[in-house]
């Protein structure tokens, strides 16, 4: 079972998603309600019980949380056991004196069920929203022993971050890897193939990818991004085995040893991307854009050195799970469509056939339960500005 968890600010953004599936003239859309405490669906009501339990503590403004739980394609979940799934899901994450619903969605090929419930207890008190994910994905491994479920690996023990909703439609209707999937492809098999940093870089650049270190002048690196036709990615948001953690393990990185080749190829990098990755001209990236002569570290999971080798950093950020709730709020509301595979004059002449492998890579998942536990890579939290309330929907 897989957990997607979500904390934002309004409550009636969330339930109009789900509303507006249960009265969806197209059946393909359609959900039901499994559970409520709610008196009724008239908005009004809803609207006057909010306000009611809010007043018991007006000063918590992240009230909603809005979670999916998702079963593996080939399981058979009546509506029965999948209420008794949600509600033992709810009392362990600590909703077990809150106002909330449970819908069952039928619009993905997957069994799946929404809970949207109000932090604020009818005591007055507020449930935790500290360890979200991590708790969220403990549950789940619990829930899928208890009740003969079936089992995928911890998001915490995955090495290879699992592809989105969006990138799985675009290569099913495709057949087209994302541009973030065909980098976890070329990177993985360069790490298979070397093991040492100069046959690494050697290998990628054959391979169409340009690496960029996050270099101190001392020599010391504290992160890793890799480029592929445009497209720029941080280690950790392709997955654990591409942080740079992992890969200076792997590849028995020594500080003074490598110093010369990292240095070097962070150079060919900036030549080959003077105005920095994920431009306008690769379509709407997954990433954000990076303007150029931005310094930033490159791998936020490490500490920033305090000197750099050079002031032309690239700028990135996280792709897919990990991301602040309001861009994941934003992301549940729309159907964003991931970059395509680049054309060959963009990237590596053998682009096709890393895609299709790529697309290999997703059929073997998609076999399975589809993906690993918890978004509990859904890590940064964003400041919100005053006085604005973001929707908040889901997608499985």
């Amino acid at each position: 079972m897989i957990t997607k968890v979500s904390i934002g600010t309004s409550f009636m953004g969330a339930l109009n998603y789900n509303l507006k599936k249960l009265y969806s003239k197209d059946e393909s859309q359609k959900a039901e309600i499994l559970a409520t405490n709610f008196a009724s669906l008239n908005h009004q009501s809803i609207k006057n019980e909010l306000r009611l339990l809010q007043s018991l503590n007006p000063r918590l403004k992240r009230n909603t949380f809005h979670t999916s739980l998702n079963f593996g394609k080939d399981e058979v979940i009546s509506n029965e056991k999948m209420l008794t799934i949600a509600e033992e899901y709810m009392k362990k994450m600590g909703f077990d004196n809150n106002a909330y619903f449970i819908f069952r969605h039928h619009d993905t090929g997957h069994p799946h069920c929404h809970i949207l419930a109000l932090r604020n207890r009818f005591d007055g008190t507020v449930v935790s929203d500290s360890k979200n994910y991590q708790r969220s994905d403990k549950i789940a491994r619990e829930l899928e022993q208890k009740h003969g479920l079936e089992k995928v690996q911890s998001s915490l023990e995955s090495k290879v971050k699992s592809p989105n909703k969006d990138e799985i439609e675009m290569a099913l209707r495709t057949g087209k890897a994302s541009q973030r999937m065909v980098l976890q492809e070329l990177v993985g098999a360069a790490l298979k193939r070397n093991n040492n940093i100069p046959a690494f870089i050697d290998h990628l650049e054959k391979n169409g990818v340009n690496v960029l270190f996050n270099q101190a002048s001392t020599g010391r690196v504290t992160g890793i991004s890799y480029c592929f036709g445009g497209f720029l990615a941080k280690g950790q948001a392709l997955g654990n085995q591409f942080k740079w953690g992992q890969v200076s393990k792997t590849l028995n990185y020594e500080q003074t040893k490598d110093f010369q080749p990292i240095d070097e190829a962070n150079g060919r990098t900036r030549a080959a991307y003077p105005k920095g990755g994920n431009d306008s001209k690769a379509g709407k990236p997954t990433a954000n854009r990076m303007p150029d002569g931005t310094s930033k570290q490159s791998e936020g999971d490490h500490e920033k050195p305090k000197n750099t080798s050079t002031s032309n950093q690239f700028q990135s950020s996280n792709i897919g799970h990990k991301t602040g709730s309001k861009d994941r709020e934003a992301d549940f509301r729309n159907d964003r469509e991931p970059e395509i595979l680049p054309s060959s004059d963009q990237g590596s002449t053998n682009s096709v056939f890393h895609s299709n492998g790529a697309i290999a890579s997703l059929g073997e998942l998609l076999a399975g339960a589809s993906a690993t536990g918890s978004v509990s890579d859904d890590g940064k939290k964003k400041k919100k500005k005053k006085g604005k309330e973001e929707d908040l929907g889901l997608e499985c």
